[in-house]
């Protein structure tokens, strides 16, 4: 069986829970349990890509564009979690 982005991304919602602080510390506890839930998968996809991206100076075809692909998405991640930072301070 295989899942589209939306169905993952679905599941991924379920089994971690919500990740926004309420205000409610036992509620709260509960949150920051899922958060670090979040930033461990998050973590582990963010590896998964930087691994990828190691074959983008391969000669294969296939190779290189898998690894262009994880490297081009590294970068636009880099771009955006500066964007937030500098526009969080």
């Amino acid at each position: 069986m295989s899942m589209n982005i939306d169905e993952i991304i679905k599941l991924l919602g379920i089994l971690i829970g919500g990740t926004e602080a309420v205000g409610d510390s036992a509620v709260d506890r509960k949150v920051e349990a899922n958060l670090k839930t979040l930033i461990d998968v998050t973590n582990w996809c963010l590896d998964g890509i930087h691994q990828s991206s190691f074959t983008r100076h391969r000669f294969e075809g296939s190779m290189k564009d898998v690894g262009e692909r994880a490297f081009a998405s590294l970068v636009v991640f880099r771009d955006w979690l500066n964007e937030v930072i500098e526009t969080t301070n």
